[in-house]
């Protein structure tokens, strides 16, 4: 289980990274972009959605290498960005990658960044 408390003092209690990642996405989503704003996003791009891009000639060009070699070997993308709209880590979306893993420290950098509090703990039947 994973604990987290905000500035404001609010709790909010997650089963797992995936629930946490999910729940600080949703705070990045609803946030106005304006320049020189950070952004912090962990997102998961389906091979689907990438190739339809790919094969498309005005989005093509848009596309970075990563993106484009995830679409030539019908794999999906994690896309991870800390805060730094500059430095984005693109990974293949493999069998081997531990998603929980990237989540975690994600969601643990947030939390830094942001002043979270933060808490792992385990229930024990």
């Amino acid at each position: 289980m994973i604990t987290i408390t905000t500035t404001n003092g609010k709790e909010k209690i997650f089963k797992d990274y995936h629930q946490v990642c999910d729940y600080i996405s949703c705070i990045e989503r609803q946030k106005k972009l304006e320049a020189g704003e950070k952004i912090w996003r962990f997102i998961r791009h389906r091979h689907q959605t990438l190739s339809s891009l790919y094969w498309n000639p005005l989005s093509k060009c848009f596309l970075t290498a990563k993106e484009k070699e995830a679409v030539e070997k019908e794999k999906g993308l994690i896309e991870i960005v800390k805060g730094n709209r500059e430095h984005i880590t693109q990974l293949l979306l493999t069998n081997h990658l531990d998603l929980e893993s990237l989540k975690r420290d994600w969601c643990k950098d947030y939390c830094i960044e942001h002043e979270i509090k933060h808490s792992e703990w385990v229930v024990k039947d």
